[in-house]
């Protein structure tokens, strides 16, 4: 009982966005330039700060992040998260034949949005998983949370 249990990734599904959501450098910003015309300084840092990151011209955000101005909202963020976090879910459990009730533990990260209830939550209503289910919801933990999560299983 107390030898920890072998771990192993069976399989993994990524969510691809819709081209509809993408946004290239060029036009991320132009519009940053229009919503922070005040203030070139930040401008100048944001240029400064995407030209040394990842981010090239697939990057994809959500869509009330393309509008001018923004307008994120608490329902834009679930909505978003349930698309991501659902038709990943669905393509892995068709992928490999996986039903709810074979899930013994469900650890969901994310890094920034942490709603009420979890997201954890919202995938154990969703998806009716047992009632006795190990259930973690982890956030504000950046690229590492991956690792964590591995650990934690």
């Amino acid at each position: 009982m107390s030898k920890p249990r072998s771990i192993y990734l069976v399989d993994y599904s990524c969510y691809k966005a819709p081209v509809t959501c993408r946004d290239p450098f060029s036009t991320f910003m132009e519009h940053s330039r229009l919503i922070l015309k005040g203030n070139p300084k930040s401008v100048e840092f944001q240029m400064r700060i995407l030209e040394r990151s990842v981010l090239r011209e697939k990057t994809c955000l959500p869509p009330p992040i393309h509008y001018i101005p923004p307008t994120p909202t608490m329902e834009a963020d679930r909505g978003e998260a349930e698309m991501v976090i659902f038709i990943s879910i669905d393509d892995l459990m068709k992928k490999i034949g996986l039903k709810p009730k074979d899930i013994d533990i469900l650890i969901v990260n994310c890094n920034l949005f942490s709603p009420t209830p979890s997201l954890s939550a919202m995938v154990v209503n969703k998806y009716k998983l047992r009632s006795n289910i190990q259930s973690f919801n982890l956030f504000g933990m950046g690229c590492n949370a991956g690792l964590i999560s591995i650990d934690l299983a």
